[in-house]
């Protein structure tokens, strides 16, 4: 909630006027369009290196950080490994 909307919370008595909606916080993932194919190559191969996802996916147009994509992958292998 913003501090204007918490104001009109206030001076409303503590009556909600505005409506709660969820907010992306920072810039958009230039990450998670690569998601579907990164997951496709970990169904294929699932001992795949980050760093050879990595490559891959620069390969495809990938011109993000490492440390975003190296989370996306232990994001999509964490199903994997409960699979198991």
């Amino acid at each position: 909630m913003t501090f204007r909307e918490m104001t009109a919370v206030v001076d409303n008595g503590g009556a909600a006027a505005v409506a709660a909606r969820p907010r992306g916080v920072g810039r958009p993932s230039t990450v998670a369009q690569y998601a579907p194919q990164i997951s496709e190559w970990l169904r294929e191969e699932p001992v795949l290196s980050g760093a050879e996802v990595l490559r891959r996916v620069r390969g495809a147009g990938y011109r993000g950080g490492k440390s975003a994509l190296y989370e996306l992958v232990r994001r999509l292998r964490q199903p994997l490994a409960t699979a198991h």
